[in-house]
């Protein structure tokens, strides 16, 4: 069996693509830069960490991070690929069937039956 999940193409081109992201808390806060490439299906951010040290002194922490987007078909066709089969995909956020509008998905795929196993 293999379970993991993913991001959807529709979570970085419709929900956080070419969107900044900020949250400050009293011990850290971070600046969440997204820049999503529709043709390559790429999703490029950079992270920018503040992390209190000690007193009002913050430390600051930076990341740039890639990541692709993938439609449950693609997935589908990747799997099948690799010789496995999917048994189910889960919408993250409602535990029920991926829609159009699913960002996230669990996928639980697992290797064919083999004889003598």
């Amino acid at each position: 069996m293999f379970l993991f999940d993913f991001n959807t193409d529709y979570k970085y081109r419709e929900v956080i693509g070419d969107a900044t992201i900020t949250e400050t808390k009293e011990d850290c806060s971070f600046i969440w830069d997204n820049f999503y490439d529709v043709e390559e299906g790429i999703n490029e951010y950079d992270l920018t960490v503040f992390v209190r040290e000690e007193g009002e002194l913050f430390r600051r922490f930076q990341e740039t991070h890639y990541q692709r987007g993938y439609t449950l078909e693609q997935m589908r066709s990747l799997i099948e690929r690799a010789g496995m089969d999917v048994v189910e995909a889960r919408d993250v956020d409602t535990g029920e069937a991926v829609g159009p509008e699913s960002q996230r998905i669990y996928l639980v795929a697992k290797a064919p039956e083999t004889k003598g196993s």
